[in-house]
Parts: structure tokens; sequence; C-alpha cells
């Protein structure tokens, strides 16, 4: 069965490698474009490798993030990029609230108007979909939906929807966190304008979490000590009919992006897969 793999990004320094593959959509921070790393030509430069370009959000939005909201309409008014992934019930409120305004620059939601340039809205696993009555709903506002990281494999046919977006690959999060490590240290960088990994948290047993900083936001992120990998599943998941699976990198160098790219874009049924640390998470089991 044909599959499409997608990607997801979180520093600026991880964009060359993924796009030496052929990937479906790549998802960037609009934080990397609010701190001018990225701007309208990045997407053009990705839009002429045929791939689509989709803006992340950020984990938390707050009433301070009134300028940084500004700064994103203003960017989604120019009608370059195909997609958001929102991040929480709040950003769907956002982008409702300015329909008009993107309308009224021939930009319409989800294509429901074919002769308008079309923003595609996909709801990102922090938005639950853990069962049918939650995904109708989230199918209201959005065009597609991620699966949630908790469900098995079982659990995710119930849901009836093989459309979903599948993460195969990622550190998942355990924690997003106002308590700042940077803070609790007395490290705080209020006035910074970036975010970081520069942090790790040591569990009892010397297993270390990597931390993102999000500064300009104001919150931090504590991801797992080692990805989840769904290589073992893929075929389980392939027969079940899921097609359409993500990538997410969070700190992965290049050499890593390669390897990870060169894997699930392969037959990823042969060979050893190139990380000896991994979790398969809940995909057999489920949560409960």
């Amino acid at each position: 069965m044909e599959y499409s793999i997608s990607a997801s990004i979180m520093r600026i320094e991880q964009l060359k490698a993924v796009l030496d593959y052929n990937i479906d959509k790549l998802y960037i921070p609009f934080d990397l474009f609010y701190w001018g790393l990225c701007d309208v030509n990045t997407v053009d430069v990705i839009h002429k490798k045929n791939i689509l370009v989709y803006i992340s959000l950020p984990r938390i939005i707050r009433k301070k993030d009134e300028e940084y909201l500004e700064v994103l309409k203003n960017f989604l008014m120019l009608g370059k990029v195909d997609g958001v992934l929102l991040r929480n019930l709040e950003e769907i409120g956002f982008i409702e609230s300015i329909k008009e305004e993107l309308l009224g620059q021939f930009i319409s939601l989800n294509g429901d108007n074919e002769e308008y340039t079309s923003l595609m809205i996909e709801t990102d696993y922090f938005c639950y979909n853990w069962n049918k009555e939650s995904l109708a709903f989230m199918k209201e506002f959005s065009s597609s939906q991620t699966a949630p990281l908790e469900l098995s494999i079982h659990e995710l046919k119930e849901l009836e929807d093989r459309e979903l977006m599948l993460p195969v690959y990622g550190r998942a999060p355990l924690m997003v966190s106002a308590n700042c490590v940077k803070k609790t240290t007395n490290n705080c960088m209020a006035d910074c304008t970036h975010g970081s990994f520069e942090w790790r948290l040591n569990d009892r047993k010397n297993k270390q979490f990597l931390v993102y900083c999000s500064c300009i936001h104001c919150y931090n992120e504590i991801f797992n000590s080692v990805p989840t990998s769904l290589h073992k599943y893929m075929t389980d998941i392939l027969r079940a009919g899921f097609h359409r699976f993500r990538i997410d990198f969070t700190d992965e160098n290049n050499k890593i992006i390669h390897d990870i790219l060169d894997y699930y874009l392969k037959d990823n049924t042969k060979g050893s897969f190139p990380l000896s640390e991994y979790t398969t998470a809940h995909i057999s089991k489920g949560a409960i």
C-alpha cells in the first residue's frame, strides 16, 4: 500500500537535511518566522521541491501573546503557506476569529471556496481525538487530524478514520510547564527572543529528559528520554489502512535526520533501525 511521509522540525539547522528528501509536508514552527530565521522566500524554496508547507503553532498561547498572534495573522494574510498545525482549542478559536479577514484576502479555510487560496487546518495530537465524538468535533474546524499518541492500533481502528495523521517517530512530550528550569536555577532570560534545547533533567536512573525552553512564550516542554518509533509495527499499521505518517524531529542532528528518513522512506521492514534506544509507546497496548 502506498503511504506518505511528512516531517516536522524545531530548529532551523534541521531544514536543509529534511529538504534532501521527497516528503509530503514540512511543518515549521511559526516561531522561526517570528524570529526572522524563515520568511516567504523559505516557503518558496520548499514549494519548488513540491513539498507542502504547514506552520506549527506553540503548545500554549496566552493573553501576552497578542502581538505574536497579530504577526501570525498578517503572515497568514499573505496566502503563502498551505496550512497550519494547531496544538490547542485556543488556537482553533484564534483561527476562527480571523476567518472573515482571511476571506477578505481571498483565503478560505480548508478549501471551502475553490476560487480562493486554501489554508488547510490540521489539529495535532494535543487536541485529543480519543473517540468518535471528539473526532467529529475536531472535523468541524479542521480538514485533517492527528492520531493521539496514547491509543493502540486496535483503538485507532475503532475511530474508523484511516485519514488520520499518525506520528511514527519522535520524542513524546511528557509535560508542558510554566515552571521554567532556567528560572528555577536563576538563569531566567525574560528578554530572550528565541528557544533552546540547552537543558536536560536527570531522573533517579540517570535517564536524561530533553527540555525545550520556549522563552518567547515562557513555558518549558519536557520530552521523553528516548524517541518513540513504530517501525516494528508498520506492516500492521499499513494493513489496518493508515497511510499518512509524520516524523517529528526535536534536537536531532542532520546525520540522525538522514538516517531516520532513509529508513522510513525505504522498505522499513528490512535492515536495522539506526537508533539503539527507542520505545514503541502505546501502539500495542494503549494507555489504559
